[in-house]
């Protein structure tokens, strides 16, 4: 029994801090290794306003939220695969500010550490929506 509530603590006190610790830049250099990771990143004001949409369709994302401003997307399975391909991905789109789109992008539940899959998807999300 101690087992079980020691495994509980673990996961509930690991959840907590996922949530709470900010969002870190997406930086230049991929990491090796990054424990809780959690991106933000911003790209130029695309020049269509559906090509945000077209980007996250075609990578299997739906939009789910749409509130003041920020837009939220969402795709993938809390009890699929650790892979950043399978997992249950949200990413959210804020207001444009100075000209650029904020983004952030994180795992729906918890993601203790990671390999860099987190940073190459934010990358390449970002890559994406640029070259419309």
């Amino acid at each position: 029994m101690e087992i079980v509530i020691t495994v509980v603590a673990v996961l509930a006190a690991t959840t907590i801090l996922y949530k709470v610790l900010p969002h870190r830049n997406l930086g230049q250099k991929k990491p090796i290794l990054a424990l809780f990771p959690k991106y933000k990143n911003e790209v130029p004001k695309p020049k269509s306003v559906y090509r945000v949409e077209e980007v996250m369709s075609s990578l299997g994302f739906e939009k789910k939220k749409d509130q003041g401003g920020s837009i939220k997307y969402s795709r993938g399975s809390i009890a699929g695969d650790i892979s950043v391909k399978l997992m249950k991905i949200n990413v959210t789109f804020s207001p444009i500010s100075n000209g650029n789109l904020p983004y952030t992008v994180e795992a729906a539940w918890v993601v203790a550490f990671d390999t860099g899959d987190h940073w190459d998807f934010t990358k390449q999300l970002g890559d994406k929506i640029e070259s419309a």
